[in-house]
């Protein structure tokens, strides 16, 4: 799955319920981006509602990227720490997808 391949369905960052911030992310680069911009209250919003790992699965059918989501949520990762780390396991998939190209 290339990064930054663009997909159908773009990711909608919210700030919470009929919130949304006008910030859309149609691959993997482009959600990289929106993550280390966007509140940490967008961040927590759909951490915890499932929606990013609904997300990374149905368009990027990642299993990894889809179990590392996950842990954040049940570790109850919130705040700078919950972009750190997200920004980490992306940034960690993309180097490897990269890498691992001839």
């Amino acid at each position: 799955m290339d990064p930054a391949r663009k997909v159908e369905t773009p990711f909608h960052f919210y700030s919470g319920m009929d919130r949304p911030l006008g910030i859309q992310a149609q691959s993997l680069l482009e959600f990289l981006e929106a993550v280390k911009r966007v509140g940490t209250d967008s961040l927590e919003f759909h951490l915890y509602r499932g929606d990013f790992e609904r997300w990374i699965k149905d368009v990027f059918n990642s299993a990894f990227l889809h179990s590392r989501i996950s842990a954040l949520r049940r570790d109850g990762v919130k705040g700078e720490e919950l972009r750190r780390r997200l920004v980490g396991v992306l940034e960690e998939w993309i180097g490897f997808y990269l890498y691992k190209r001839p």
